[in-house]
């Protein structure tokens, strides 16, 4: 197999594999291979091994504890007396694992270390995962402290009075409201939409694809937030979510692959998709999908991503088109023109901080061999 294809199966930025399937909250615990019975330590250097494929993640030492640094920032270490997974993570993320009983506070010398949590237990799929997160966070910490960015990715969360008003604009979805509440919408909703366009951006370019366009405007990676009524009048005057995308092409979000994100009042959904095709576009798609490599490498990706708890969107014709067995791989796609695979998740604390554009990084990656796959084979 050739170095491309290697990549190519190894998944994001060639690592061994994109991050394991991670729940809405990360959770999720992952069995070991049958018989690979293994300490904690040779877990860890299994998992982080496919890292130094990325010239910015460096080996290092962190209070005679190895450790790994991106760009000089501390993300993971290894406490060699317990054989626990150590990762640095938003404070916030740090005290939810310790809640759930999945983490332990990371104390050396009776010193409690706020934004690091110790994992004690080996488990291959969420060390993986916290060690992706982990990274993901790192990298949004640097670009938010370069001086360039400045003003750019100063993301801060989006503001409790937003949230209050989608959840408002829920209940009472009228013109009325929303020209009551405008000026909460601008401050609290668009403005921090395009900072978060911004970041969020920045970190998929580096994660994903270096190709992703991520434009902070209303027409580029903001959608409307009013409906048009103009074709369908039975809708309500307006959307009580916001909606992202990043795309990969030359023909917009509405045409071309994306990975999307809606921040709705109580959950957020996560995924990435392309809109129904058809002429050439159409015609590459089905050929693609007549290819059993290409076919079943697609339906892989898809399979385990629905196994994690993603959606895949309905069909949009009756029946795939001659030539393709509606009972193999590619009748599943073929009778979607186009499709969107999405996971769903509660609204997280993250939603009004900085740590947002990590949480949703993360569980986005996941969802880039998919992209990767409409952008190339489909």
């Amino acid at each position: 197999m050739s170095s491309a294809g290697r990549r190519d199966q190894a998944g994001v930025g060639g690592r061994s594999g994109p991050p394991a399937s991670l729940g809405c909250e990360g959770d999720g615990h992952g069995s070991r291979q049958a018989g690979a019975r293994v300490t904690g330590e040779e877990l860890f250097w299994e998992l982080v091994e496919p890292m130094y494929a990325d010239p910015a993640v460096r080996r290092s030492t962190m209070m005679g504890l190895p450790c790994l640094r991106r760009d000089g920032r501390f993300f993971a270490s290894l406490d060699r007396h317990s054989g626990a997974l150590l990762v640095k993570l938003p404070a916030a993320r740090v005290s939810q694992l310790i809640a759930s009983g999945d983490g332990q506070p990371f104390a050396p010398a009776g010193r409690v270390f706020r934004e690091w949590v110790a994992v004690p237990r080996p488990d291959r799929r969420r060390w993986r995962g916290l060690l992706a997160e982990a990274r993901a966070h790192a990298g949004t910490a640097g670009e938010a402290g370069r001086p360039e960015e400045a003003g750019t990715t100063g993301f801060g969360g989006f503001g409790p009075a937003g949230m209050a008003f989608l959840a408002g604009l829920e209940r009472d979805n009228s013109r009325e409201f929303f020209d009551t509440h405008r000026a909460v919408y601008r401050q609290e909703l668009l403005e921090p939409s395009k900072a978060f366009v911004t970041a969020l951006g920045t970190v998929l370019r580096q994660e994903v694809s270096a190709g992703l366009r991520a434009e902070p405007r209303v027409g580029g990676s903001l959608f409307r937030i009013a409906n048009d009524l103009r074709f369908a009048r039975d809708q309500p005057p307006y959307k009580p979510h916001l909606d992202f995308a990043f795309w990969q092409g030359s023909d917009g979000p509405r045409r071309d692959p994306s990975l999307i994100v809606r921040i709705a009042p109580t959950g957020i959904h996560l995924g990435c998709g392309v809109m129904p095709r058809s002429g050439t576009a159409l015609q590459a798609y089905r050929t693609a999908l007549r290819d059993p490599g290409l076919v079943g490498d697609l339906d892989g990706h898809v399979t385990a991503l629905l196994a994690g708890g993603a959606e895949l969107s309905e069909p949009t014709r009756r029946r795939p088109p001659a030539g393709i067995d509606p009972g193999g791989p590619a009748g599943r796609y073929a009778v979607r023109d186009g499709f969107h695979l999405v996971r769903r998740c509660p609204l997280p604390a993250e939603v009004t901080t900085p740590d947002l554009v990590a949480w949703c990084a993360v569980r986005l990656i996941p969802f880039a061999p998919v992209h990767r796959w409409l952008t190339r084979g489909g």
